[in-house]
């Protein structure tokens, strides 16, 4: 664990949020004073599918996983969360159990803010509330073509739109896109519900066709003009 003076503060982290960037400086500050930065190792539990849903999270520095397990002990990726992304968020809403186990990638900071001090702060700050608000209505939005992507896309397809989720958004209109994080085959077929095999055939084709490259260290660069030819 690193010395305290190197957490990152809250206060600047929530800016960096979307759903906060352009909230009142008192409104920023009040939330910030009921987050806590938490450090994680690589491949270190966060929270447990099935553990009361107590906090809030997203992810300031690093990457998580969120994935189920079935009853024969089977994982299923959920969501792949870089910088900037809010996840344990059903909680908040509804107190629940956690739908999914949160897994570290790699090292990451990760703001934290219990459920019922944001339910204190959003029921006196309208600002707040409406921001949260949303944030939950662009999941859902996000979360309904989601599921329809998944029922209407081949394998191909699915891949593809996995990878090119990877590419940050101010790197969106880039010819080529290193991914900062090196996931398995393994994980990228959990993450589209297919087998290892079919992905390391797929990334295949997706070489012969230009669309990914793969350096000395195994991390992926995206072309996204040509790998959205496969999402079309």
């Amino acid at each position: 664990m690193p010395p305290a003076q190197n957490a990152p503060r809250a206060e600047d982290a929530l800016r960096s949020l979307a759903p906060f960037r352009d909230l009142p400086e008192a409104t920023v500050s009040a939330l910030a004073e009921v987050t806590s930065m938490r450090h994680y190792r690589r491949d270190m539990f966060i929270f447990a599918e099935g553990e009361p849903s107590e906090i809030f999270c997203f992810v300031h520095s690093g990457a998580v996983k969120v994935f189920k397990t079935s009853v024969d002990g089977q994982e299923q990726t959920l969501h792949l969360l870089r910088p900037g992304d809010l996840f344990a968020v059903t909680g908040f809403v509804v107190p629940s159990p956690y739908p999914g186990t949160a897994q570290t990638l790699e090292d990451s900071w990760i703001g934290c803010v219990r459920n019922a001090a944001l339910r204190s702060l959003a029921v006196r700050d309208a600002s707040l509330a409406f921001a949260l608000l949303v944030h939950f209505g662009e999941r859902l939005a996000g979360t309904s073509r989601h599921v329809l992507d998944l029922g209407t896309r081949d394998a191909a397809g699915k891949l593809a739109a996995a990878l090119l989720d990877l590419v940050q958004t101010a790197d969106a209109g880039a010819d080529a896109v290193t991914v900062d994080l090196h996931l398995t085959h393994k994980e990228l077929a959990q993450l589209i519900g297919a087998s290892r095999e079919t992905v390391t055939r797929l990334l295949g084709d997706f070489r012969e066709a230009g669309a990914v490259t793969t350096g000395h260290d195994g991390r992926l660069t995206i072309h996204p003009g040509r790998l959205a030819r496969y999402v079309e």
